[in-house]
């Protein structure tokens, strides 16, 4: 029987690693000094099938990591993903190679990826530091990009986070080819049963929908129908919600962040 990943396992190492090394701020925390304190080394290096990979011999690690993740914030998850596998699962195997996908956490992946990245959001962006700065926000371009800049993290992993974190009614909608791949909704939204399903197609007049079909996305956050995204919710009191959407040219991807109007 295949196990189910845990969300408490990979918040506490990942809460644990903070306060064994003192970090106060996500300038601290340089990854390749904090894999060495842990016998983990890292390097660079071609890897034509995956984005990082780790080998481990008893209590000591190397991690490879992928010479084409060409930005800080994905080279960062990579290592944290990798570091979340050799402190969580020492008895599943000996080599791990870990691909774009596995690092997203998506439904479809197996417990112990989804495990690593969760650990990995978790270390890059601690849960009571990263609410104490989405306080009293929304989550615009503005914001996503001036948190990433903070934490050091991609686009996509801090919108992620923010839902992740957020007591607000948020969304998180990956898009690629005029289609869903993958999304998360805050606790608050997802309540109320909130459901996407993978591979439909995006609302018509969706912001990330004028990517795919016009070539461009609104730069400022639009109102689309309720029902447009999830559906009919007699229980939401709102018949709109708000639309941010981030194009990711380089992926042909649009990150939307969805949320209720105040």
């Amino acid at each position: 029987m295949t196990p189910r990943a845990s969300n408490t396992l990979p918040l506490a190492e990942a809460s644990k690693l903070w306060s064994l090394y003192g970090f106060t701020s996500p300038k601290e925390l340089i990854l390749e000094d904090l894999a060495m304190a842990m016998n983990i080394f890292v390097v660079d290096a071609r890897l034509d099938s995956a984005a990082a990979r780790l080998v481990r011999k008893g209590d000591y690690g190397l991690i490879r990591v992928s010479d084409r993740l060409r930005f800080s914030g994905q080279r960062r998850f990579a290592i944290a993903h990798e570091i979340g596998h050799f402190v969580m699962h020492r008895k599943v195997s000996q080599l791990l190679a870990c691909t774009d996908s596995d690092m997203r956490a998506s439904y479809r992946s197996s417990p112990y990826e989804i495990e690593a990245s969760i650990f990995a959001g978790a270390l890059l962006m601690p849960r009571e530091l990263f609410q104490s700065r989405i306080v009293r926000t929304v989550p615009t371009t503005d914001v996503i990009k001036d948190l990433a800049s903070e934490f050091d993290t991609s686009l996509t992993a801090t919108a992620l986070r923010y839902v992740e974190t957020s007591k607000d009614y948020c969304a998180f909608v990956v898009s690629e080819n005029n289609r869903i791949r993958w999304w998360r909704a805050s606790d608050s939204f997802a309540k109320h049963n909130l459901w996407l399903d993978s591979k439909n197609t995006l609302p018509r007049h969706s912001a990330a929908a004028a990517f795919f079909v016009e070539g461009e996305a609104p730069k400022e956050p639009i109102q689309v129908d309720l029902k447009d995204w999830f559906g009919e919710m007699n229980d939401i009191d709102s018949d709109y919600v708000i639309e941010q959407a981030i194009p990711l040219t380089e992926f042909n991807q649009v990150v939307s962040l969805i949320w209720l109007p105040c």
